[in-house]
């Protein structure tokens, strides 16, 4: 549903004047990794089919703060986010759906037999 204003005679996009802000832009993207975030965890918890109650004791936390995280109601830190994700064994692919970011996996790893090489010489291809 559009939020209209009525000003002047005029009607107004409320959310497209907000958009012009620095400020609304900036808790938006917020919102919104929060939520893939929320999202992510969601499926991964499902697909293990791990209860909101299986999960905290896993993690030492409660119910209701992963009720919250999956309802996108919290900013949580990086230590909470280390056990789920490390519970839940997330991957590249879920990080890429969260943070927007694309994995090349065309690299290829090589170790060098000669262990003598300092790691300047590795990186400088000598």
């Amino acid at each position: 549903m559009k939020n209209i204003i009525k000003k002047n005679k005029k009607s107004i996009d409320a959310i497209a004047e907000a958009r012009n802000y620095k400020k609304f832009k900036k808790l938006s993207e917020s919102i919104d990794s929060r939520l893939r975030l929320a999202i992510e965890i969601y499926k991964k918890r499902e697909g293990l089919n791990l209860s909101q109650q299986d999960l905290a004791k896993k993690i030492n936390s409660t119910q209701k703060v992963i009720s919250k995280i999956e309802n996108g109601e919290v900013n949580i830190g990086f230590d909470l986010i280390n056990k789920i994700a490390h519970t839940l064994g997330f991957t590249a692919e879920n990080w890429s759906k969260i943070y927007n970011f694309t994995v090349d996996y065309s690299f290829n790893w090589t170790i060098s037999e000669s262990s003598e090489k300092t790691s300047d010489e590795i990186i400088n291809n000598k």
